[in-house]
């Protein structure tokens, strides 16, 4: 009785120091965290922005059909892009959610990126051009709080620029 006694306390001790596990991903808060990355894009927010980035060496990003590994590439590719034009904005539609794990989840949705540069022969008037896409990204809880660890963007290009 005395050794049943103790190995029922030895589990019981064992299972009280086992790892919980971290909560599920909910929804709303990675909708929440990709409107919120978003929105830094759209601010021009550079610091902001990488500061959403998981900073490391496995985080990946895939735009314009290149592919970037690594914190610091992520972030050199998103300097030279966003000096690149006058304007960029994007326009998120509903994100859709997917589990992957515990503390990780998937995100879709359609967006359009609308931009605006200034003409080759150096016209003063700006071209704006929208292009519709979508995105993907994969969100993961990390001790710093919600962190992108992938993301995946295309657009496809309409026609001409107009005229704005």
């Amino acid at each position: 009785m005395i050794a049943r006694s103790m190995l029922l306390t030895l589990v019981l001790l064992v299972s009280a120091c086992a790892p919980t596990p971290p909560p599920a991903l909910s929804q709303a808060e990675v909708q929440e965290f990709v409107k919120s990355y978003v929105a830094a894009f759209n601010e021009g927010d550079d610091s902001k922005l990488m500061g959403l980035i998981q900073h490391d060496a496995a985080v990946s990003s895939i735009a314009s059909g290149k592919l970037y590994r690594g914190f610091d590439a992520i972030k050199t590719s998103s300097d030279e892009s966003i000096s690149a034009l006058a304007r960029v904005s994007v326009s998120l539609g509903a994100v859709d959610v997917t589990p992957l794990a515990g503390d990780s989840s998937l995100a879709v949705a359609p967006m359009v990126v609308s931009a605006e540069r200034f003409p080759q022969d150096g016209g003063g008037k700006l071209m704006s051009s929208e292009y519709p896409g979508a995105l993907t990204m994969i969100v993961k809880r990390t001790p710093d709080g919600l962190r992108l660890i992938h993301e995946h963007h295309s657009v496809r290009a309409l026609g001409p620029a107009k005229g704005g």
